[in-house]
């Protein structure tokens, strides 16, 4: 049996785990791998395969049966990937981004076309995520995806917690260890969570969400005395993507939030990623694993590879691979709709009236205090104080918490954090 021709596009960290791991396998055969700089030297064999600069070499030779892109980016990836659909090709991608703006025009364009596009690496790195809520799962109804879905911000807030370090030395350690990108803005700003949060919502409701719509909040304002006084409060900080059926619609959100220490998706520590899953018939699962790196990512990416090596001998088996989603897309609903119980940090004058003026906000606006504390006082009078509230409406705490900004003795708003709540 003739080998299939396989074309990438892209070698960085997780093309060039995705090239090792097809070299030797006896059913593909690399034909092309398309780069920006052809002369950069690299840690792997090119000698078997052809190196461009140009990805047209790649999505215009009919030989290619599977395109693999590992490139990332949406602009010119977006249009190369709707070229090599309608030349019909196969296309493995490990691009959350392109997957969560441009899904449903590329999955559209890929039922004319009959050709299939998996997405296995797009999240959950080596976990068998997106398999598990295609396949696996299809025998139940999904009221709910939540977990830690970036191993970055994972690592961050572990090694913020485990060594109480600040935050611009975590991330300064996580960049040393590879575990952050020079540029770590997707990140630390929560895109990358939302991105991902948003595919799985599609998956699990069967409607594509429109990733504008996702809420979305990232860590860099979360200080090591957050850490540490959550944990007094008996929660530990995660970056949390959420997606839920409510009676008003899909609440999606990307976000941190303070977990119950006893929680499960609180145990997970460094770069590692887990989510639940809650489904009518088999209830929840939680899948753990890691998240990024060069090998899981890849071996994600190949695992697909074979899957599609394998199908191509069968006839018209390409809508066995589409996801049963509505390419209508619909919007998230508003985060002011949602309820939670929120931490508040911010400092204040250190004269009487603090607390009193701090009620009367609370007051006016319907929110009920749980706890709260103050941290000492700096040079120049001013007192940390931090507090929990017990669960309330978002736009009631927001109407709140602009009257306590608006306050002559509040100095500065450090952060608010919502409390991650348990389904009903």
């Amino acid at each position: 049996m003739s080998k299939i021709a396989v074309g990438i596009i892209g070698l960085g960290t997780v093309g060039t785990g995705v090239l090792k791991l097809l070299m030797d396998d006896p059913r593909l055969r690399v034909k092309w791998v398309a780069v920006r700089e052809i002369k950069r030297p690299r840690d792997i064999d090119l000698s078997r395969t052809r190196v461009t600069d140009n990805p047209l070499d790649v999505v215009n030779d009919p030989e290619v049966e599977i395109l693999i892109e590992v490139a990332g980016g949406v602009g010119p990836i977006f249009e190369l990937m709707r070229t090599a659909i309608e030349r019909g090709k196969h296309i493995v991608t490990a691009n959350k981004e392109l997957i969560a703006k441009h899904g449903a025009e590329i999955f559209q364009l890929a039922q004319r076309n009959n050709v299939t596009v998996l997405f296995e690496a797009a999240v959950g790195g080596g976990i068998p995520l997106i398999s598990t809520l295609q396949r696996g799962l299809q025998a139940n109804r999904i009221s709910r995806v939540a977990g830690i879905l970036n191993g970055t911000t994972n690592y961050i807030l572990t090694a913020m917690e485990d060594r109480r370090i600040g935050f611009e030395e975590a991330l300064a350690e996580a960049q040393r260890l590879g575990f952050a990108e020079a540029n770590p803005r997707d990140d630390i700003e929560g895109f990358d969570v939302a991105y991902k949060t948003t595919i799985l919502a599609s998956l699990a409701f069967g409607r594509f969400v429109d990733v504008e719509s996702v809420y979305r909040q990232g860590i860099s304002d979360i200080t090591d005395l957050d850490i540490s006084i959550a944990k007094e409060f008996g929660y530990r900080i995660k970056m949390i993507g959420l997606a839920e059926r409510r009676p008003e619609g899909l609440d999606v959100r990307a976000h941190p939030m303070l977990l119950p220490v006893h929680h499960l998706l609180a145990s997970v520590e460094g770069a590692n990623n887990a989510i639940f899953i809650s489904g009518s018939a088999v209830g929840d699962v939680m899948l753990v694993g890691p998240g990024a790196g060069q090998m899981p990512t890849a071996s994600a990416v190949v695992g697909d590879v074979i899957n599609l090596a394998s199908a191509l001998h069968l006839p018209d088996f390409a809508p066995y691979f589409q996801p049963a989603i509505d390419c209508e897309h619909s919007r998230a609903c508003p985060i002011e709709d949602s309820e939670s119980a929120f931490y508040l940090r911010f400092e204040a004058s250190d004269t009487p009236g603090v607390i009193g003026n701090l009620g009367r906000a609370f007051e006016t606006h319907n929110v009920s205090l749980h706890s709260l504390l103050q941290r000492g006082v700096t040079r120049d009078g001013a007192a940390t104080i931090v507090l929990l509230t017990h669960p309330t409406r978002e736009a009631g705490f927001a109407g709140a918490l602009r009257e306590i900004e608006s306050q002559p003795t509040t100095r500065r708003i450090g952060i608010a954090l919502r409390v991650f709540r348990q389904p009903a």
